[in-house]
């Protein structure tokens, strides 16, 4: 039924295109100046899923998905007054509510009779399926690259930094200092006697008292100080714009805080200590020689008979 082509404003030989419309794989249509449906062919009938005897003075936009009826409106509206040809990717809704992907294309022409507007759709859904199958596997291999860079930066028994990550900050905080000359400082925490813990009580206690050991540093530290799990049972803290005095000030309260702190596992009650060396990064430094620093003012305060701070080596 190929009802355009008895159209007056269609003129010549049609025999030939009447074929080739009615069995074209194309939704093929015509709308008149007015927004009305006057001709569609079967495989617009076919990719729609509505009746030619209902398309015929419809609005044109009756099959477009509603979600997409604004953006096709306005793509189109700009198009007409442009009197240019619309290309527009959209969703229809099928008699039996199936959504369907369509490439929408239009050429408007104007003569005396006023606006008419040729069209086409074509079916796209295959394509549009494998096109959203192909966003949502890069979706998710973006999610597991950012999971993978989280894992390879964190400590999956305390969730802190490890050493990779808060190496990473250090850089950061260098470069930091070097343009504002804000000093940051490192303290470098050690759990005294950690291997009696894991000899007496067993490594699952050991576990246990790290992750609750790294939650007491965390809350007992400011908002802009990063805090590492260095290695075993060594922590390390990068203050920023903190100097010697003030990271030194930090470590005691920290140690205050673990040695009243009483950690009960499996009904046992387990008390612990803490040494803490600390280092302000001066100028000339490098990263690791401010490290060095703390670390040989932690292995002071263990000489010294641990559960202290050292902030120098007098």
């Amino acid at each position: 039924m190929i009802l355009a082509l008895e159209n007056p404003s269609i003129k010549g030989p049609t025999h030939w295109l009447q074929a080739i419309v009615h069995f074209v794989p194309i939704g093929i249509f015509q709308v008149d100046g007015s927004d009305k449906y006057i001709f569609v062919n079967p495989a617009w009938e076919s990719i729609t899923g509505c009746p030619v005897t209902q398309a015929l003075g419809a609005n044109w936009w009756t099959v477009i998905h509603p979600e997409d009826q604004d953006m096709v409106f306005r793509q189109w509206n700009q198009a007409e007054k442009e009197e240019r040809e619309l290309s527009v990717e959209c969703r229809v809704i099928t008699e039996k509510n199936e959504t369907r992907w369509i490439r929408l294309q239009t050429s408007f022409l104007f003569d005396d009779s006023g606006k008419n507007v040729f069209g086409s759709i074509e079916n796209i859904t295959s394509n549009k399926a494998s096109e959203l199958q192909k966003e949502k596997m890069i979706t998710e291999l973006t999610e597991i690259k950012k999971q993978l860079e989280v894992s390879s930066r964190t400590d999956p028994l305390t969730s802190l930094l490890n050493r990779r990550g808060l190496e990473q900050e250090m850089v950061f905080e260098k470069n930091r200092m070097d343009r504002s000359g804000n000093p940051f400082s490192l303290v470098l925490c050690d759990i005294d006697f950690f291997k009696k813990i894991n000899d007496t009580y067993g490594h699952d206690a050991g576990d246990y008292i790290l992750s609750e050991f790294a939650q007491i540093i965390e809350s007992h530290s400011r908002k802009q100080d990063i805090v590492c799990r260095w290695g075993g049972e060594e922590f390390l803290l990068l203050l920023p714009e903190t100097d010697l005095q003030g990271a030194s000030a930090l470590a005691e309260k920290i140690r205050a805080q673990i040695e009243k702190s009483i950690f009960t596992y499996n009904n046992q009650e387990i008390s612990i200590t803490l040494s803490s060396g600390v280092a302000c990064m001066a100028k000339d430094q490098t990263i690791d020689d401010c490290i060095k620093n703390a670390d040989l003012r932690l292995y002071l305060a263990k000489s010294r008979g641990r559960n202290k701070v050292v902030a120098s080596e007098d």
